[in-house]
């Protein structure tokens, strides 16, 4: 099978994970998913993907930051493209910054940030732009 590249989602809101799926295959790209940074963790050691798309909350306020500084302090992994998928700066304007600091103080792991509800539009120009500017080859 011919497609753009392999995408692993991370997320473990359902709904998210079958709408990425349907966006992103119709859209050429090849997808597998996981409901959270162990699932993630597991697939990740038996293919590596050409993009992930890492939601910020899951088990924990902060599961998906945390696989994505595991995943750059890997060498394997540090070149790996990650866009973030949140509802995380919702969060933070209705709970207010302070629950947060410790996140908010620190060096994000992934250079780009996607907030939910996803634009899908953008998210997949974001991905198209990721994928020519990092000259990524599928397979």
């Amino acid at each position: 099978m011919n497609t753009k590249g392999f995408i692993l989602v991370v997320d473990d809101d359902p709904d998210i994970v079958a709408t990425s799926r349907i966006i992103l295959e119709s859209n050429g790209f090849e997808v597998q998913t996981a409901s959270n940074g162990k699932e993630a963790l597991d697939l990740l050691s038996r293919r590596k993907p050409d993009l992930m798309l890492l939601d910020v909350m899951m088990a924990s306020d902060t599961e998906g930051f945390d696989l994505a500084f595991k995943l750059k302090e890997d060498p394997e992994f540090k070149d790996l493209p990650i866009i973030m998928l949140t509802a995380f700066l919702d969060k933070v304007r209705t709970e207010g910054p302070g629950p947060f600091e410790f996140i908010l103080g620190e060096q994000w792991p992934v250079e780009w940030l996607f907030e939910k509800p996803l634009d899908t539009k953008k998210l997949l120009a974001k991905i198209e732009a990721i994928f020519a500017a990092k000259k990524i080859v599928p397979g």
